[in-house]
């Protein structure tokens, strides 16, 4: 009978303690930080989350307000969505004045190129 009942690889050892050593290294750092290490991964796995918010929101469509169930995580989607919507309708805003100036730019070396044609056939 051999003196080891189990034998394992190094490697195999080697996962065994990232399994043990790297969450205990993510809360260490999340408590160094002032965060709640243990919160954050219940969040990222979305265990233990029962809180709900009800949020009064209106709909850029119509003046009707619609109640949404939020949890914490989707307020973020929510702030992020209404960014987004900033910044698309900034860029649509960009893009409209572009096509403006393109188009008055066109019709001035149309006009230039007209002035020039003139002025050889002189």
């Amino acid at each position: 009978m051999s003196k080891r009942p189990l034998k394992v690889t190094g490697f195999t050892r080697f996962f065994i303690v990232m399994l043990l050593v790297a969450p205990l290294a993510y809360i260490g750092a999340s408590y160094y930080n002032g965060e709640n290490g243990i919160e954050k991964i219940k969040q990222f796995l979305k265990i233990g989350s029962t809180e709900t918010e009800v949020v009064e929101e209106k709909t850029p469509t119509t003046n009707e307000k619609v109640l949404v169930n939020e949890s914490p995580a989707s307020s973020d989607l929510v702030n992020e969505n209404k960014k987004l919507k900033e910044e698309l309708e900034f860029k649509a805003k960009r893009i409209d004045e572009l096509y403006r100036e393109n188009e008055e730019l066109k019709r001035k070396l149309q006009s230039a190129e007209k002035a020039l044609e003139e002025t050889k056939s002189k």
